[in-house]
């Protein structure tokens, strides 16, 4: 297993990078419509695949302890939906980014090096759960901006949530609700996001593998 040396942190920044332009790509559609415009950003950015997780740390038991009885206990089960999300996408960059340095793939990669090393996880049905979390959480979330409760919450705690060490978990909530709020049906969204992301998932999978048998099938 590699290291987390300099260059594991380089590629890892690379890696983080690359998928993020790749969903402003595939999801262009989805972030110039105005009536997408803030569940894109909230989804892609934030929910899928964010850079930067800080309130990771903040674990659900410190939430439970400083909030108790404070907000509407759903908040609480879509927040461990979420760590539950990116705690297995950090994990899955983690040994992206060691299986690139086991063959040799900088930070300085295209299509085609990623999806080796994609493949070379041999864990389809993890990916699946990985897309199957991400789809289960924006549920949640979409569930908790139709609940007057939750905007009653969010209005009561956020300034003690501040004092108490927790600001960034209600934070994120508040921004899922208020990108939210406006859709009433999520369906077409989130169907066209699973469409998209199991065809690409199953293109690379398979195409790849057939890459590799031409190779060792060339003369």
């Amino acid at each position: 297993m590699a290291t987390k040396t300099d260059s594991f942190t380089d590629i890892k920044r690379a890696l983080q990078k690359f998928q993020a332009e790749r969903l402003a790509n595939t999801y262009r559609d989805f972030k110039q419509d105005p009536e997408y415009r803030l569940i894109g950003k909230f989804f892609f950015e934030r929910l899928y695949a964010p850079e930067d997780f800080s309130f990771r740390d903040q674990s659900i038991r410190r939430l439970h302890q400083v909030l108790k009885g404070s907000v509407y206990k759903g908040m609480i089960s879509a927040v461990s939906l979420v760590i539950e999300l990116h705690e297995l996408s950090d994990e899955l960059d983690d040994r992206m980014v060691e299986t690139m340095i086991d063959k040799g793939i900088g930070a300085d990669f295209g299509d085609r090096q990623y999806n080796e090393a994609y493949r070379a996880l041999d864990n389809y049905d993890e990916r699946l759960h990985q897309f199957e979390l991400t789809l289960e959480a924006c549920r949640a979330f979409h569930r908790l901006s139709k609940m007057w409760v939750v905007a009653v919450s969010l209005k009561t705690v956020r300034k003690a949530a501040r004092l108490l060490g927790v600001a960034s978990i209600l934070d994120f909530v508040h921004e899922g609700y208020v990108a939210l709020q406006t859709i009433d049906d999520i369906d077409y969204f989130l169907d066209t996001v699973n469409e998209r992301e199991l065809a690409r998932h199953e293109a690379i999978w398979y195409e790849t593998a057939r890459d590799n048998e031409k190779e060792g099938n060339r003369p």
